[in-house]
């Protein structure tokens, strides 16, 4: 399938109405990739967004925590494309972190610095994403023995569904790297993609 990227000026006014709430929520003034990947099509676009919103934008786990899981589920999948962005993303929010330490996290390797229940999160998570009948009530103690409720591990969950469905959106629709993105993990599946009007 050939990417298309639908452009802010190019776009329709439903598409446009949606791009403008995305730049005002994620106080940004460009759109990433995968953003415009979906301007074709304004309401999976719309379904698409809005799930981010209620998973990864709100809710109580810590934003570099879930942007964390999102990179090891997309590492463990080999998507280019989520593996970078989540990369660029938790770099940006802890700069105490770098890129090596990316790539340390990429290969399974845990990072002293990380609190101890990012830790376990990240051992976890990942792994029940990948293979939900591996979870174990053994699991769920160690989870809660770090403090998260209930509701924080359906959030945790939730950090892996939406990598999963990401991870198929952008490999399958080939989306190019984001001029900031630094790739992670090489892929041959990226073809150059297509700027069209909508």
């Amino acid at each position: 399938m050939e990417c298309r990227l639908v452009e802010e000026q190019d776009a329709s006014t439903q598409v446009r109405e949606i791009y403008t709430e995305i730049k005002n929520t994620l106080n940004t003034a460009e759109l990433p990739n995968w953003i415009k990947a979906l301007g074709a099509h304004p309401s999976l676009l719309k379904a698409n967004w809005e799930k981010v919103k209620h998973t990864i934008v709100e809710g109580t786990i810590p934003a570099l925590l879930k942007e964390l899981i999102i990179f090891r589920v997309s590492v463990i999948n080999g998507s280019p494309y989520c593996s970078a962005c989540h990369a660029h993303s938790a770099l940006q929010l802890d700069k105490s972190l770098n890129f090596d330490d990316m790539m340390a996290l990429s290969k399974g390797e845990t990072l002293a610095q990380l609190p101890k229940p990012y830790q376990v999160a990240l051992e976890i998570i990942p792994r029940v994403t990948a293979d939900p009948h591996s979870f174990a009530d053994a699991d769920m103690q160690a989870l809660k023995a770090q403090g998260f409720n209930d509701f924080e591990v359906m959030e945790l969950f939730a950090q892996g569904d939406i990598a999963l469905m990401f991870n198929a959106i952008t490999m399958l629709y080939r989306v190019p790297l984001d001029p900031d993105y630094k790739p992670v993990i090489d892929s041959s599946l990226h073809d150059t993609c297509r700027v069209i009007a909508s």
